[in-house]
């Protein structure tokens, strides 16, 4: 009952972030990316101050290559820096590593965030959104169904198409991505609407044709193409994220004065504007 009471409030709290402002940002149609998506140049940094506050940001292209540069550029940084917390995608971090190479092939960026922080002995903060609140968001712009087809196939369809959770397709979606992500993080879902078989008819009533690896398209869930419906559901869910993240940026800002901040590039192309108005606004 605590813990219900609990997850209750923080989504309540959540919900309230989200309506307090509409921060300006740049529209996934207009970010500086090519036709792969790549960044301009990667990291993607930003550096903000003011009279009292220090905001490093660091937009990534992911990576779990301990020479690539990037690393390099993030530990700089972060010991140019010297901050006080760092905020970071992908959930709460929570695994320890032993050192620098170890952290970043287990973990890419993530891992040598946590390994920098847990050595200077501070915290990271999770600047991702709640998954059952932006569930619930993209349910009530679209509708439950698309949420479900957007939510499968970019964070366990295409990782399994690239070798990230072996075994039989079917059996990961049932144990990996309903019990394990989505019944997990309290997002609501009838027996029907749990089974594979559910989302590969709502695959081929979207896309006009039958589900397989060979035919599902990345493209056609990327925010920043036309090609079709889901790059619009792709655009608002990364726009509602977007909307949290930089609350939660502005929350950090009132108890830090030096803040670092790592997260996918694109984000970091859309929000741009925003950060630099909540810096100027301090």
């Amino acid at each position: 009952m605590k813990k219900q009471l609990l997850l209750l409030i923080l989504l309540l709290g959540s919900l309230h972030l989200l309506a307090q402002k509409k921060y300006a940002t740049i529209s996934y149609l207009d970010i500086k990316v090519d036709s792969m998506g790549n960044l301009p140049k990667n990291p993607y940094v930003i550096t903000l101050s003011n009279k009292t506050k220090q905001l490093s940001v660091v937009g990534t292209q992911h990576s779990y290559d301990t020479a690539a540069a990037m690393f390099t550029v993030i530990e700089d940084i972060f010991y140019r820096l010297k901050p006080e917390i760092i905020i970071n995608e992908g959930g709460n971090l929570t695994k320890k590593y032993t050192s620098r190479n170890q952290a970043i092939k287990r973990s890419g960026e993530l891992g040598l965030e946590k390994y920098l922080a847990d050595n200077a002995g501070i915290k990271t903060v999770n600047g991702d959104m709640p998954d059952k609140l932006e569930f619930d968001q993209l349910s009530k712009t679209f509708s439950k169904k698309e949420a479900l087809v957007y939510f499968a196939s970019e964070r366990f369809i295409f990782p399994y198409a690239f070798g990230q959770y072996p075994g039989n397709l079917e059996a990961q979606y049932d144990s990996v991505f309903i019990k394990g992500y989505l019944l997990k993080e309290k997002i609501e879902l009838n027996a029907e609407e749990r089974t594979f078989a559910y989302y590969k008819e709502a695959y081929k009533k979207y896309f006009k044709q039958d589900f397989s690896l060979d035919n599902i398209n990345q493209l056609d869930f990327t925010p920043f193409l036309r090609r079709g419906h889901f790059n619009d559901i792709t655009r608002s869910s990364k726009q509602i994220r977007d909307q949290y993240l930089l609350s939660k940026i502005e929350e950090q800002l009132k108890l830090h004065s030096r803040i670092l901040l790592v997260f996918g590039g694109w984000h970091i192309l859309a929000i741009e504007p925003a950060l630099k108005e909540i810096m100027t606004d301090r």
